[in-house]
């Protein structure tokens, strides 16, 4: 996707692609946007002849004024819309969205189609794919509309999520964490070595990893022996307060020249150590990623319970 300009839109609408979401693959696949109401005029609705319209939607509704208002509303949505307006879909677990272009083009079946200014898009500008997963529960709850066309509730949100923007409540969050990720950092140095031991095997522990060796320093160059029950990969911990260079590069020897071990973890809260270091089958766990574990584990309480 060849987007480089912040995506902006005047009104975001949602459009259901068919019954039962039959137009999607073709109009995905193609750029296209595709609506139906084929008893509605074509004609009339290029001449902007609404109330018009609107009158054959009454006797098709049975004089129901508000579901013909709401059939009107819809079919001058895509009659009118401009590349100023968003529409988007969901298809397939991911949020797809365009902008309109050109004009309303009736089919031999008598829906309609319109192109798309540069064809559907799933991904954010910086390429991260709209996914079901990572949408909020209330955008994702505007497919359960009935009708073809509505209004976007969350339009500023769908532009943030395209656009790669953050809320300004998301940023407070962050901030918020940085600052106590800094003050767990902090308390990390105020354990004594036993605690900071019992507190990377916790964290293992709850990583789904299984201890098989005693905690301790009883061998050594191993002071947590591990395994992972759902692969059988053995591991060892190796656990410094402090670390540099020199003291990392002797584990790393001792793992790198045996057998014994399919990975290597080494885990320090101080020292000059690198934290940015990388090794095949080494993973560096110093105090920016041991804080983020430890929030992450849910163990923030138990270090400072044990600091107080």
């Amino acid at each position: 996707m060849c987007i480089l300009e912040k995506i902006q839109a005047t009104e975001v609408k949602y459009i259901k692609l068919g019954v039962g979401g039959e137009w999607e693959y073709d109009c995905l696949r193609t750029g296209k946007i595709k609506f139906g109401y084929h008893k509605t005029p074509h004609q009339m609705c290029l001449d902007g002849k609404w109330e018009e319209v609107k009158d054959i939607w009454l006797k098709e509704r049975n004089n129901n004024h508000k579901t013909a208002t709401s059939d009107v509303r819809q079919i001058r949505t895509f009659y009118t819309a401009t590349k100023d307006m968003l529409f988007i879909t969901f298809s397939k677990g991911l949020l797809h969205w365009c902008h309109p272009s050109g004009d309303v083009i009736k089919q031999d079946d008598n829906s309609r189609t319109r192109d798309t200014l540069n064809g559907w898009h799933s991904h954010s500008l910086a390429g991260n794919l709209l996914s079901q997963s990572v949408l909020s529960g209330a955008l994702l709850s505007t497919q359960n509309y009935r009708g073809t066309i509505c209004n976007v509730d969350l339009a500023d949100y769908v532009l943030r999520k395209i656009n790669d923007e953050k809320s300004p409540e998301i940023i407070d969050a962050e901030t918020a964490e940085a600052q106590y990720l800094k003050a767990i950092i902090s308390l990390c140095s105020l354990l004594t070595w036993q605690d900071f031991e019992l507190l990377v095997d916790l964290i293992f522990s709850a990583s789904g990893w299984r201890r098989t060796g005693s905690l301790g320093r009883t061998q050594k160059t191993v002071d947590i022996e591990l395994e992972l029950p759902t692969t059988g990969e053995r591991a060892f911990v190796q656990v410094k307060s402090v670390a540099n260079e020199s003291v990392f590069s002797d584990y790393l020897s001792e793992f790198q020249t045996s057998d014994s071990y399919d990975r290597m973890f080494f885990v320090w809260h101080r020292g000059t150590l690198s934290e940015d270091l990388t090794y095949e089958r080494v993973t560096m766990i110093g105090p920016t990623r041991l804080a983020q574990l430890i929030l992450d584990t849910g163990l923030a309480q138990w270090l400072k319970n044990k600091v107080l």
